[in-house]
């Protein structure tokens, strides 16, 4: 089995994980278990021969915003978020106009109503440089995520957590401020800050329903080596201040080892590599599964910029991470999600990924940004415009597959319920490969009727393709039974399965 986990994952013993993953939640809830079962935690399999966990990197599309505003002519920055909202795309995006005295950063608002073709609409809310006929929101504090909390009143639904300062009544010092509004345009800070600490990344909160908790992940320092990493708060309100805090800060006002770090790099990253952010969420089409795409920032060695910029210059790269918790996050082969495209093929240079995902069809829509600077460059910017954002197409389901090659390879499942009369596979075989699924109690003997050599061979490419045995789908007989999966297959590439 080939896979990383995150160091918090190693805190738990692998049967713990399997019971879990096979409950659909934490031990000891009574919450149901998944719709669908993704290789999010590899502890699903029990045994692989001949098998392996790949990352499937999303699909590289069109470009669908440029810079080509005043207030966008320094760059569009890192982070995002796109929502789906009654049949209207929407996304919010972070420009610059410049870096330093005198520059300018702001939060815009762009709409689509295909995902292709978006616009930039004249909200006429802020007044830049004495004209309101802007895409500005206003806010000009640019790390977070925008998200509706199912909990707050309507003229406070939309809420977006991010870095600011307090008035200098109020003491002046930073911190995580939570900002609401009605409609995610007209925006509203509370006074006190959320939490006592800096995050200057995408800061990404959520309500989490299954767990009746709100899931906020920001950035931390690690001390030796002195690297970012990503660390994790549950909080049970977004009303009131944490009283959580740093208390040892590795570097200013961050959070070292005062809250659990959920990722981090280790020996097996290159050497002087950061994880940048962590831009997360409950997977759309079953939140019972979080996905993750975390920004990998490889630090150059450089010192012709003064300081601290001349350290932290380099270029970086999207991977992807899955849990089924949101604390012990897997990283299997470390493969590129969305690398640096050939935008500048003479340098390496950025790429993000955005918070939100959208359901087309048979694929998964995700926006990011891409940079032909690296970070840190601020004297390439002012030389030239930088950064666009782009449209990524995945597969459903189809972050990590269970692949075979040309010889037979076997996987085996941790029991797992039967809870429909169907078994449905979300596999590609191409045009050469072929599987077939053997049904095992316990003890891992076939059921009579249901192994391997019953199964009728599956030779397609599927979301839902329905398992038969002899001819038979009906499961109704072994309808609450737990049961082990048993894939045997060559050429062939499964997503998921599930019970329909």
């Amino acid at each position: 089995m080939k896979f990383v986990s995150s160091p918090v994952a190693g805190l738990r013993s692998k049967l713990m994980l399997v019971l879990a993953m096979v409950a659909g939640t934490s031990a000891g809830s009574a919450t149901p278990g998944p719709a669908r079962y993704l290789f999010l935690n590899p502890a699903l399999l029990t045994r692989m021969e001949g098998a392996e966990l790949k990352t499937n990197p999303a699909s590289r599309r069109e470009t669908v915003i440029l810079p080509d505003k005043p207030w966008e002519k320094h760059l569009i920055s890192f982070f995002l978020t796109v929502r789906e909202e009654q049949g209207k795309l929407r996304m919010w995006y972070v420009c610059r106009d410049g870096y330093g005295a005198g520059g300018e950063a702001n939060l815009a608002y762009a709409e689509s109503s295909d995902g292709l073709t978006w616009t930039k609409p004249n909200l006429g809310l802020y007044a830049y440089k004495g004209s309101r006929d802007n895409n500005l929101v206003g806010l000009h504090s640019l790390e977070g995520v925008v998200f509706q909390d199912p909990n707050l009143p309507a003229e406070q639904r939309y809420v977006y957590v991010t870095t600011g300062k307090a008035s200098a009544a109020d003491g002046g010092a930073s911190g995580i401020y939570r900002y609401t509004s009605p409609d995610g345009l007209r925006w509203t800070r509370d006074r006190k800050p959320l939490i006592q600490a800096g995050s200057d990344t995408q800061n990404i909160v959520w309500w989490d329903e299954r767990r009746k908790e709100y899931v906020v992940i920001v950035r931390g320092w690690d001390s030796d080596p002195r690297r970012r990493k990503v660390s994790r708060l549950s909080l049970p309100t977004l009303t009131e201040t944490s009283p959580l805090k740093p208390v040892r800060p590795a570097v200013g006002n961050y959070f070292s080892n005062e809250i659990p770090t959920i990722l981090i790099c280790d020996d097996q990253d290159p050497a002087r590599t950061d994880i940048y952010n962590l831009s997360a969420q409950p997977y759309v089409i079953d939140p019972s599964w979080y996905v993750g795409f975390p920004t990998f920032l490889r630090r150059s060695v450089q010192t012709d910029a003064p300081g601290w910029k001349g350290r932290h210059m380099g270029p970086a790269e999207v991977q992807f991470v899955g849990s089924d918790d949101s604390v012990a996050w897997h990283r299997y082969d470390r493969a590129a999600y969305a690398a640096p495209s050939v935008a500048a093929p003479d340098k390496k240079n950025m790429a993000f990924m955005g918070a939100g995902m959208v359901v087309r069809g048979n694929e998964l829509w995700q926006y990011g940004t891409e940079f032909e600077s690296v970070h840190g460059d601020v004297a390439a910017r002012e030389r030239k415009t930088d950064g666009v954002i782009v449209r990524y197409v995945q597969r459903i389901d189809g972050f990590v597959s269970l692949n075979t090659g040309n010889r037979e390879g076997l996987a085996r499942t941790a029991p797992v319920k039967v809870t429909g009369p169907r078994l449905l596979l979300n596999l590609n075989t191409g045009a050469l490969g072929e599987l077939r699924v053997a049904l095992l109690d316990r003890e891992g003997l076939p059921l009579p009727g249901f192994g391997a050599a019953d199964c009728d061979y599956l030779e397609n490419n599927s979301l839902g393709a329905v398992v038969s045995w002899a001819g038979k789908t009906d499961l109704s007989a072994l309808q609450g039974r737990e049961v082990q999966l048993e894939f045997r297959s060559t050429r062939t590439q499964l997503y998921s399965f599930r019970f329909e």
